[in-house]
C-alpha cells in the first residue's frame, strides 16, 4: 500500500508526549517490546526492532479509518516536543466504512476459551436463548461476551446480574461504549478471553432488559438502537481486538455449536438453587427479577463466602455411578496439567475421597466461585493429589465431567 502524508492530530501527539515520558523512565524493565506496549485511548503500538524503531496504530477519532505509523524515536521526540506536524504512513478504511455489508457466514458469539463455550446461530430464537443463559450464569461472577454479526461488526459485553456493559469495536457507526450517568463511581474487576485484568466502570453498565434488546438489534443490524446512550470510544485494552475478525477466530478454534442445548450454556438455564438463610440480603435481592440499583451491585461486590454452604441437593448422578464421576473429573484435570497423581497412590481410594467432597459441595460450587476456590484446596489436601486448577477450571471441570 502507498503512503500517505498523517498529518499530526492533537491527540496524537499527546500520546507521543506520554509514549516519551515513559521511555525516559530510569529502569531497565520497561515493556516496549510488544505490538500493544504503549497504549493510549486513540492507539496501540510498540518497538519493533529491539532498538530504536517503532510502529504505532492510530485510530481516528471518528472510526472510519486507522493509520500505520513507523518511525524511530527521534521522531517521536520531536512530535511530542511539537518540531514535527506530518510524517508518512499508511491509511487503511475499517471494513465496515470501507465496503458493503454483505453477510459472509453467520453470527459468532463466544463467552469462553473450548470449544463449546460458542454459539454460531441460524436464527434469532438462539441468539435470545443464548443471551438469557448467559444471563442467567451471571448471577455470581461476571461473564463476558464476543459477538460478531455476519458481516463483521464486533462488540464485547459483561453481564453481571441485573446490569450489562457494551463495548462496540466494530461496526457501521464507528466505537461505542455504553452509558448511563457519568457521575456514577466504582468499578467492576473482571479477566478478558485472554486472562487480562479489565476494569469495568459501573458508568458503562445499562440494566439487563434494555442490553438485551440492543445486543439482539446488533446480531441483525451491526447497531445498539436507540435505547442506549452511548460514547464514541472504547477501553483501549479492546482496540487490538478490531483487528481480529470473524473468521480469523473460527480458524483458531472448533466448530462451534449451532444450538445451545450442544453449547456450555445448555446447563446454565435450571432454575437458581434455593438461598439459604445465612446468605446476605444483597445477594437475596439480585436473585429476584425485579432491578437493581448501582449501589446494590458494589455492595454485593464487597461480600465474600469464607466457608461453603452445604446444599440439600442429591447427586444429579445414581449413587452406584459416584465414583466413576470422580473418576471422570480426575481424568479431565489430568488431561489439562490440572492435576497430578503421585504414582504410587490409590486412585481408587482417591475416587472414593472426591465422592464424598462432591456429594456434599457440588451443586454449591458449580453456582459460587468462593466455594469451588475452597474445594480445590480440599481436593488437594488429599494424599497424594497436586491440584493446579484454581476455582474456575473446577467449575468447567464438575460441569463436563457430570455430563459424560
Amino acid at each position: 500500500m502507498a503512503a500517505e502524508v498523517f498529518e499530526v492530530t492533537g491527540d496524537f501527539r499527546a500520546w507521543m508526549q506520554q509514549v516519551v515520558a515513559y521511555l525516559d523512565v530510569p529502569a531497565d524493565n520497561k515493556l516496549l517490546d510488544a505490538p500493544d506496549a504503549l497504549r493510549d485511548e486513540c492507539g496501540y503500538g510498540g518497538r519493533i526492532d529491539g532498538a530504536d524503531t517503532y510502529e504505532f496504530t492510530y485510530l481516528q477519532l471518528d472510526g472510519h479509518a486507522k493509520w500505520v505509523l513507523r518511525m524511530k524515536e527521534a521522531a517521536i521526540r520531536n512530535i511530542a516536543d511539537g518540531f514535527l506536524d506530518e510524517i508518512m504512513g499508511e491509511r487503511h478504511e475499517l471494513p465496515s466504512q470501507s465496503s458493503e455489508r454483505i453477510p459472509k457466514g453467520y453470527p459468532l458469539l463466544i463467552w469462553g476459551e473450548y470449544g463449546d463455550d460458542a454459539l454460531c446461530p441460524r436464527d434469532g430464537e438462539q441468539v435470545m436463548l443464548a443471551l438469557d443463559s448467559l444471563h442467567s450464569s451471571a448471577g455470581e461472577q461476571p461473564r463476558m461476551l464476543r459477538m460478531w454479526t455476519s458481516c463483521d461488526d464486533q462488540l464485547i459485553a459483561v453481564v453481571w446480574g441485573d446490569f450489562c456493559a457494551i463495548y462496540v469495536i466494530e461496526s457501521p457507526e464507528g466505537y461505542a461504549t455504553s452509558r448511563t450517568d457519568h457521575s456514577t463511581t466504582g468499578v467492576l474487576e473482571v479477566n478478558d478471553h485472554d486472562g487480562k485484568p479489565m476494569s469495568i466502570p459501573f458508568s458503562d453498565c445499562v440494566p439487563w432488559e434494555v442490553a438485551k434488546r440492543a445486543l439482539i438489534n446488533f446480531v441483525g443490524s451491526g447497531e445498539l438502537g436507540p435505547d442506549i446512550k452511548v460514547d464514541g470510544v472504547i477501553p483501549t485494552v479492546l482496540l487490538v481486538l478490531g483487528e481480529v475478525d470473524r473468521q480469523t477466530v473460527l480458524a483458531q478454534r472448533q466448530e462451534p455449536p449451532r444450538v445451545l442445548e450442544r453449547s456450555s450454556l445448555a446447563n446454565a438455564r435450571m432454575p437458581a438453587a434455593a438461598q439459604p438463610e445465612s446468605v446476605p440480603e444483597e445477594i437475596a435481592e439480585r436473585e429476584n427479577t425485579q432491578p437493581v440499583t448501582v449501589d446494590q451491585v458494589q455492595s454485593v461486590r464487597e461480600v465474600t463466602t469464607k466457608q461453603p454452604v452445604r446444599r440439600d441437593t442429591p447427586l444429579p448422578i445414581n449413587v452406584g455411578d459416584q465414583l466413576a464421576w470422580a473418576r471422570r473429573l480426575i481424568d479431565h484435570l489430568q488431561s489439562r496439567e490440572l492435576l497430578e497423581i503421585n504414582g504410587a497412590s490409590n486412585v481408587d481410594e482417591i475416587g472414593y475421597q472426591l465422592c464424598g467432597l462432591l456429594e456434599a459441595h457440588w451443586a454449591e460450587a458449580e453456582h459460587s466461585l468462593d466455594t469451588a476456590n475452597w474445594l480445590c484446596n480440599e481436593i488437594g489436601a488429599v494424599r497424594g493429589v497436586k491440584i493446579y486448577a484454581t476455582g474456575g477450571d473446577l467449575q468447567i471441570a464438575l460441569r463436563r465431567s457430570r455430563e459424560a
